[in-house]
């Protein structure tokens, strides 16, 4: 038996999804175990060229299990629009299943969203995408929230709604927006139940068996630990937990079943969003990593947040995830640097840290740089570690020592063949 969880050591947008859609060539099933779909997964394959935000990046391969887990929050919307998308490119998404469990983005989660993100004071903005997850996360945790059950008992539904609406209503109310009819949103919630109800299931039953006869199991994590509700840069976080620590929970496995947890990280850092990011470049240089890279976010289309391989937030997520080993995405980036910069130490109130610290923290960090020489040619076409220049397995060498796990992946493109296995 194999059991994988695949998060992210930095902030979000390292590439897990390639990842995935590597993995999961042999994975019998795929799960996703939080978050929504306020973060996107790029995948390039042989069908194309795709940006997931709910649905696991599994799902290219018809005979992998993909399952939405009780950990998520789901906009039916956003899985019916995703599903179109692939459905041009001949994957029909019959393989995918939601858990029961698995709470409900509502139109309403995704106006409340954007007011609340209004709202707060200058300099204190998250840098929410407004697709409604914290609210609906906030829900959750009120226990009033909708899970994807009730839409399949109309009854149950209403008699839900009732005890939710008045609330609802009354935030609406307190930002100018409009109220929430109940008959539009029963309407609306037939409509999710006409074209999800049958894959809307107890995942339970499946991902036992699956663990009992040994198959190939992934565990995709959204985001990254720097943006953990619990660990990450508080409040500038998602609303649930990426890290693998998350993972057996949202997926419904034991943590003592997990074989392995890899850890992505770019080769450089990025970041959507606010809040501290120590390593932020403001120059030609974080352009141009913003250019070569295509760095715009796969959900909103914004601008990310560039700067050089931070070691500290990478060395602190080996620790917090338990990394087995690490995957490093987009060495090719890299190629046309003179000298690449890595961050392995901060400067606050004039005493060096190497050991990550809170918000407020890093809020005052200078990053501290070690300089090292980049290779200044194309690593596009290399198929094994003797393939890369001197120079480049260094550097790769040098962010394993830094993070505290192996390298065991090295993506020097998006294409499928473009990773390197050590």
């Amino acid at each position: 038996m194999s059991i994988t969880a695949i998060v992210g050591a930095q902030w979000g947008d390292e590439g897990k999804g390639r990842i995935v859609d590597y993995l999961a060539q042999q994975a019998e099933v795929v799960i996703r175990f939080q978050g929504g779909d306020n973060a996107g997964h790029t995948v390039i394959n042989d069908k194309g060229k795709f940006a997931l935000h709910i649905i696991p990046s599994g799902i290219f391969n018809p005979k992998t299990v993909c399952v939405v887990g009780a950990g998520t929050v789901v906009n039916f919307d956003t899985m019916e629009t995703e599903l179109s998308s692939i459905a041009s490119a001949g994957v029909d998404g019959s393989n995918l299943f939601i858990d029961r469990r698995a709470h409900l983005i509502l139109p309403l989660h995704c106006m409340l969203d954007g007011a609340e993100e209004a709202s707060k004071k200058s300099g204190w903005a998250v840098g929410t995408t407004k697709r409604g997850v914290g609210p609906c996360y906030s829900d959750k945790a009120s226990r009033i929230g909708i899970r994807a059950s009730d839409i399949l008992d109309p009854k149950r539904l209403r008699t839900r709604l009732e005890m939710l609406l008045p609330q609802k209503n009354r935030q609406l109310a307190y930002y100018g927006l409009p109220e929430v009819d109940i008959e539009e949103l029963m309407e609306h919630c037939a409509r999710w139940n006409n074209r999800f109800g049958k894959q809307i299931i107890d995942t339970h039953p499946i991902i036992k068996r699956a663990v009992q006869e040994n198959k190939e199991i992934l565990l995709e994590g959204q985001l990254g630990v720097m943006r953990d509700l619990d660990w990450g840069i508080y409040p500038y976080t998602t609303s649930s937990n990426p890290t693998a620590g998350g993972a057996p929970s949202g997926a419904g496995i034991s943590p003592r079943y997990i074989n392995e947890i890899i850890g992505v990280v770019k080769a450089y850092s990025t970041s959507v969003g606010g809040g501290p990011f120590p390593t932020e470049l403001f120059d030609a240089a974080g352009e141009k990593l913003r250019d070569i890279g295509g760095e715009y976010g796969a959900t909103t289309g914004r601008p990310r947040r560039c700067g050089w391989f931070d070691a500290v937030a990478a060395s602190f997520s080996c620790w917090i995830n338990g990394f087995t080993s690490i995957a490093i995405t987009k060495l090719d980036v890299l190629d046309t640097f003179e000298t690449i910069k890595i961050c392995t130490g901060y400067m606050i109130d004039g005493e060096l840290i190497t050991d990550l610290p809170d918000t407020a923290g890093q809020e005052k960090a200078e990053p501290v740089y070690e300089e090292v020489p980049g290779w200044m040619c194309s690593t596009t076409e290399a198929r094994t570690w003797n393939d890369l220049p001197k120079n480049a397995q260094s550097f790769v060498n040098r962010i394993a020592e830094l993070t505290g796990a192996p390298m065991k992946f090295v993506s020097v493109g998006p294409e499928r063949d473009q990773i390197i296995i050590l």
